[in-house]
């Protein structure tokens, strides 16, 4: 089973009518942002609401 299969149900990114406000620029070798993008893609993933629960979590980590 993917992992696209075992997140169906879960609702990750912006809220419903939440607007972007802000935006971080990551400045990586080409090669390597491809890789990401293409391996996000095969999981039926977007790379904001990744890096957005990333960062979600590195800041609920660090609060503890």
């Amino acid at each position: 089973m993917k992992n696209k299969d075992l997140n169906k149900n879960k609702s990750y990114g912006r809220p419903a009518g939440r607007v972007k406000t802000s935006k971080i620029e990551v400045a990586i070798e080409p090669e390597i942002k491809d890789e990401f993008m293409r391996l996000l893609q095969e999981e039926g993933k977007k790379a904001s609401v990744e890096i957005g629960m990333w960062i979600r979590k590195y800041i609920k980590e660090r609060k503890e």
